[in-house]
């Protein structure tokens, strides 16, 4: 009787050990299979990463599309804005003026003082006209992204601009694409000066008060003594005009367009 109960124990040990081999070798690939999956997440989740962080620099290396910046002109401006004693630093915070001017900024807005925003901060319009001896001023060949194009002197914080749609014409309309631009400013980014005495053109002609003529400036229909100094506002209709003392100044200012509003 001891012969078959051994064998029977013998037998059970060898299925229990095979049970536990069999087992044992589960656990094993289980953990593999664990092991293989959180490889394989991880080096999907570092390759997105990695692509994810890649087209992001892309991205970055790209302009934004119709991103106003800064024109030459405007660079030099906010040098003589910013940087009074010319040592190449902001005279209100002290940092370098090409970071300050970088950021779109033509005055420091770190000064007290300051009057004009950082570029693209606003973007308004008004209706204007120019007559000099009852002739309108042409605007052709002035218009922003032509002289930029040219590398010719303008502004992108207050330009004309081109190609609106008929019966728009260039220079109909002023553009202001900041906060506190005084009209000079456009003036003189393109070779002129308007001041409360005179009118200079781009090719260096001056015209004067005297005792015939005289320079006047409206806007929305009443005089303003303000000149090159005057900050629009947005749809100000505005007439500069030299011509005789007692000219009518009806027609010229019935003649300003309305197509600001549109903008």
């Amino acid at each position: 009787m001891i012969q078959p109960i051994t064998k029977i124990n013998k037998k059970k040990r060898e299925a229990k050990k095979e049970k536990i081999v069999i087992g044992f070798i589960y656990l094993v690939l289980a953990f593999a299979v664990i092991v293989l999956f959180f490889s394989a997440k991880s080096m999907f989740f570092s390759a997105n990463v990695v692509a994810e962080e890649t087209t992001n620099q892309e991205i970055a290396q790209v302009p934004a599309m119709g991103k106003m910046s800064l024109t030459s002109y405007d660079k030099e401006l906010g040098k003589k804005m910013m940087d009074k004693n010319n040592d190449g630093k902001c005279d209100a915070c002290g940092m370098s003026v090409e970071i300050c001017t970088d950021s779109g900024q033509m005055q420091c807005n770190m000064d007290s003082e300051s009057t004009i925003g950082v570029l693209e901060s606003q973007h308004i319009h008004a209706d204007w006209k120019i007559y000099i001896n009852n002739k309108a001023l042409s605007f052709e060949g002035k218009d922003h992204m032509g002289r930029m194009q040219a590398n010719i002197s303008v502004s992108s914080f207050i330009h004309v601009d081109s190609g609106a749609p008929a019966p728009e014409n260039i220079g109909d309309i002023l553009h202001m694409h900041a906060a506190g631009i005084p009209l000079w400013i456009f003036f003189e980014s393109i070779g002129m000066k308007f001041e409360k005495d005179c009118f200079t053109v781009d090719t260096g002609v001056k015209y004067c008060n005297n005792a015939e003529k005289s320079l006047k400036f409206y806007v929305n229909g009443k005089e303003n003594i303000e000149f090159g100094d005057y900050v629009f506002n947005d749809n100000d209709k505005i007439l500069i005009s030299y011509d005789n003392k007692n000219w009518d100044a009806s027609r010229q200012l019935n003649s300003i367009t309305d197509f600001a509003k549109n903008h």
